[in-house]
């Protein structure tokens, strides 16, 4: 069997090899796509006595598959967990975390920045069914949590940073309020990837990535994934995706580990192009605010030090302007293309407020005007020059 400890020095070296088995198919370099809904087995006992955490035996595929489990150990070992789980899309994983959080009555505190639909299922069908009752902070600050979080609260949801104000919540000093309070923390660490962030290490208990973004990083795969820091939660975690059925496919599965293969690289890419960016916007003179961790001009500046090792390449900004200036912005972008997603090799441009009203888009921390970018692939200064030519035409 393949020693894995030696895969371990590194988040480059876990996402190219670790967990990969290569003697245990014919040595192939890349992991094969194991497609099969179901295993069998010699005997009856062997079915009924088999370990279900042993990733030498399989059963069915909707509790496990061979795949799959290559791309779980590579993020378990990535996000130092206990384990993970992959799901279907970033929803179903995050869900799924909610699910094994709360139960009837419980309260949740939540960040106003978390993900849109998230926030949708807490307070629409969690409230509905389960009587679940949530309040929404804006969370830059530890004093906030600590007027909200009480021995009520079952389940703190934490964003950091937020993806399109790029606002920090202290996870360090969360985690020991949540935590002293009863209180699990779940955090979405989608932005800065295992490779720039360790929420496991600073006391959160379940780690969600939307693997459809840097994981995926080629903008053609749907997924989640959750990490877990303590073994009775993951089994908790285990046990709901079987229930509900949730498991990511093999084929979605591969093409994660393909994208993991070269997530160190492409993210330290993705930052260096988005701080020539962020830069550029916060000289150029149209500009009245940008909001990206990288600058040194980030409001939490500290905290970002301390809780991340980089950025990667999304950011936003508020043109000096209404927000029709910053629609007609927007649409003479020619390299950024218009889209709701990010994470892949394409540059993008999306007004995430636009259609909300000022003081709701207040409320979440930035104007309707405000235009979020992905930094591609491409050249920064293709990039420029495009901001530059969309400027021009106002």
């Amino acid at each position: 069997m393949t020693d894995q400890k030696k895969y371990l020095e590194s988040d480059g070296l876990i996402a190219a090899h670790y967990g990969e088995e290569y003697e245990h198919y014919y040595n192939a370099i890349t992991p094969p796509m194991f497609m099969n809904s179901l295993n069998v087995f010699e005997t009856i006992d062997d079915y009924y006595d088999f370990d279900r955490r042993d990733k030498h035996k399989y059963c069915y595929g909707r509790v496990q598959n061979p795949t799959v489990r290559i791309l779980e150990d590579k993020l378990a070992a990535m996000e130092h967990g206990v384990g993970a789980l992959a799901f279907a899309s970033g929803m179903a994983a995050a869900a799924t975390a909610v699910l094994t959080a709360v139960k009837a009555g419980s309260h949740v505190v939540c960040i106003h920045n978390a993900y849109g639909p998230l926030k949708d299922f807490i307070t629409g069908y969690c409230h509905e069914y389960m009587n679940v009752t949530a309040d929404f902070i804006r969370g830059d600050e530890i004093e906030e949590f600590e007027q909200t979080v009480t021995d009520a609260t079952d389940l703190v949801i934490l964003e950091s940073p937020s993806s399109v104000i790029f606002s920090l919540q202290d996870i360090e000093a969360v985690c020991r309020l949540a935590h002293a309070h009863g209180a699990l923390v779940y955090i979405d660490n989608t932005f800065c990837t295992p490779i720039y962030q360790k929420p496991l290490d600073m006391g959160a208990d379940i780690v969600m990535h939307t693997t459809s973004k840097y994981i995926g990083g080629h903008s053609d795969v749907i997924g989640g994934i959750l990490a877990a820091r303590e073994e009775s939660l993951f089994q908790k975690l285990l046990q709901h995706r079987e229930l509900m059925g949730g498991i990511v496919g093999p084929a979605e599965a591969w093409l994660m580990i393909r994208g993991l293969r070269t997530l160190e690289t492409r993210v330290a890419a993705h930052q260096e192009t988005a701080l020539k960016v962020a830069e550029y916007l916060e000289n150029c003179g149209k500009v009245r605010r940008v909001y990206y961790p990288g600058l040194k001009s980030h409001p939490q500046r500290a905290l970002v030090e301390k809780q991340q090792t980089g950025s990667t390449g999304l950011l936003s900004f508020e043109i000096d302007g209404t927000p029709e200036q910053a629609v007609k912005l927007a649409e003479h972008l020619q390299i950024f293309k218009i889209g709701v997603s990010w994470g892949g090799f394409e540059s993008l441009a999306f007004m995430p407020y636009l259609r909300l009203s000022q003081e709701n888009a207040g409320v979440l921390g930035g104007g309707r005007n405000i235009i979020r970018l992905h930094c591609g692939l491409e050249d920064a200064q293709v990039l420029i020059s495009d901001l530059e030519a969309a400027f021009a035409c106002l």
